[in-house]
């Protein structure tokens, strides 16, 4: 939806921009790639939405709901459904483990749920 066509990004063209030579909408490329799995998982651009002020990580660790619920609301964000036992426990060990800074635990946990299988392709 960006008004100007000529708005440099990356991460729109791997992502299936078009380049607008024809208003069909067949002209979007929507199949996921290696490019796309490649991006969102060395991008320094994810990174800094993932990291940056006010973003979903920094919520969590403000919200004073225990970090199983924050857990179970990170998957079902991403993925729709709620973590298994398991994934919830690998969750929260990895929470407890960065206690002093639960900032990174929530950034890891969300850059590893986008840049799953499930996520990448199903999204």
């Amino acid at each position: 939806m960006l008004p100007d066509e000529s708005f440099q990004s990356y991460f729109l063209d791997v992502f299936g921009r078009p380049q607008r030579i024809s208003a069909c909408e067949c002209e979007r490329v929507s199949e996921a790639n290696l490019a796309q799995a490649l991006h969102l998982l060395n991008s320094d651009e994810v990174q800094g939405k993932l990291s940056r002020a006010g973003a979903r990580a920094e919520q969590m660790v403000k919200d004073p709901r225990p970090d199983a619920e924050k857990v179970d609301e990170l998957f079902l964000w991403a993925f729709a459904h709620k973590p298994t036992s398991q994934q919830r426990e690998i969750a929260l060990a990895h929470i407890a483990k960065h206690a002093q800074n639960k900032k990174i635990a929530y950034e890891n946990i969300l850059w590893a749920l986008i840049n799953t299988k499930e996520f990448v392709f199903n999204q």
